[in-house]
């Protein structure tokens, strides 16, 4: 019978003379397609979870930075979270983020692969077929997930500022929620999260198969991806940072009534005009680490958990497929 051809893995490179492909984690984009989209979310959200465990404190510094009207720097925000809060303050917030990012590394992966196919048939250029599955993918993953887990996330981070405890539990921040504001109360956001996961999201899938053909040596390695990944990262953070600013004080407002930051344009207009265009870059820095390094972890990871998943798929596969005798 046919064979089945052996997966290209990540530290597999192909035969001289040809083109690396430019496809995002293409290396193993043939053999992602039989595999199906149970292993590409599986593989998404276990690299999401991956990167989430690493990442959570940079990710709370930032946001602690945000939410301040007075500037406030990485280390001293880093300095003051821990004086409130201790070491444990830096993981305000956990559940919510674990549950984001797993879940958003599954959809956002799913949703890219299914985006891609769709235009690849549909003849699209090929030079925009990644940024426009991207865009589409960052755009389902915020309207799916992201948005709402973000809120809560940002909500539970907001009470090492406040110095409340209204949202202690990822059950208990969605009955709070949902009590006070409705359940669009967990969409606060929404529009600037949907940028700002769509232009990152884009971006990412645009260069990261052209930076990691710059680095690939014969073998190419593991951290190549990881290189490249983070080398995206950092790219997309400098380009939407001030969305994302904007979409943590929409977030981070919990009162009901009256709202200081109504949406993403007059929220702009708003810390610009009151707080100077530099507000509008505060937490950078911790957010530049924070992303670099957990999308250098992102594709390595997602490389290698699709190969893992893929390869334990067609090894449980192979062993209850029906035997064919010789007649």
């Amino acid at each position: 019978g046919a064979q089945r051809p052996l997966p290209t893995r990540a530290y597999a490179r192909p035969p001289r003379g040809r083109q690396p492909p430019e496809a995002p984690c293409s290396m193993a984009a043939a053999d992602r397609k039989q595999r199906g989209a149970v292993v590409t979310g599986l593989a998404g959200f276990c690299s999401g979870a991956t990167e989430a465990a690493v990442t959570m404190p940079f990710d709370t510094v930032k946001t602690f930075c945000q939410v301040q009207k007075r500037g406030v720097g990485p280390v001293a925000g880093a300095q003051e979270i821990f004086r409130l809060k201790g070491f444990g303050g830096f993981y305000f917030g956990l559940p919510a983020v674990l549950v984001q990012v797993a879940g958003k590394g599954a959809i956002r992966w799913s949703a890219y692969e299914q985006f891609k196919g769709g235009l690849q048939a549909a003849g699209a250029p090929k030079a925009s077929v990644d940024f426009v599955a991207g865009l589409g993918a960052g755009f389902t993953e915020a309207f799916l997930w992201t948005t709402p887990t973000e809120r809560l996330k940002v909500l539970r981070q907001n009470d090492i500022r406040s110095g409340l405890n209204r949202y202690s539990s990822l059950p208990g921040a969605v009955r709070t929620v949902a009590a006070e504001h409705g359940i669009r109360g967990l969409y606060a956001g929404i529009g600037a999260c949907g940028i700002r996961q769509a232009s990152g999201v884009g971006i990412r899938f645009a260069i990261y198969g052209r930076v990691k053909g710059l680095l690939t040596t014969d073998p190419p390695q593991l951290w190549q991806s990881a290189l490249a990944g983070g080398i995206t990262g950092c790219a997309s953070t400098a380009l939407n940072h001030p969305i994302d600013v904007c979409k943590t004080r929409i977030e981070a407002q919990d009162a009901a009534g009256q709202k200081e930051y109504t949406n993403t344009l007059q929220a702009l207009r708003k810390i610009a005009a009151e707080e100077g265009a530099t507000a509008l870059y505060r937490g950078i820095a911790p957010r530049m680490i924070k992303i670099g390094l957990g999308q250098a972890i992102t594709f390595a990871a997602y490389e290698r958990y699709s190969d893992l998943i893929g390869d334990a798929a067609a090894a449980v596969a192979g062993t209850f497929a029906p035997k064919v005798l010789p007649a």
